[in-house]
């Protein structure tokens, strides 16, 4: 549960995610290859609270700067 503490400072992060479509154990019985989809995982996390306030996930070529947006706005806490 999101504490109700206003939020002063928000930290943004990205990572990159690997998805595989297949499972190992398919692959492995099978001999086929696996087909892996990248995605971005972005964050919106509280310096204070350690709390991730907001997630969205992406496609690879979607840059941070198109998402801070819309990490930013759903927000229902005051940022100071």
């Amino acid at each position: 549960m999101l504490s109700r503490v206003a939020v002063t400072h928000l930290v943004i992060d990205t990572t990159d995610l690997k998805v595989y479509s297949e499972g190992k154990w398919k692959t492995h019985k099978h001999g086929k290859l696996k087909r892996c989809i990248y995605r971005k995982l972005h964050l919106a996390m509280a310096v204070s609270t350690h709390e991730v306030i907001t997630a969205e996930i992406s496609l690879v070529s979607v840059g941070d700067h198109e998402v801070l947006s819309i990490l930013v706005n759903p927000l229902r806490r005051k940022i100071q």
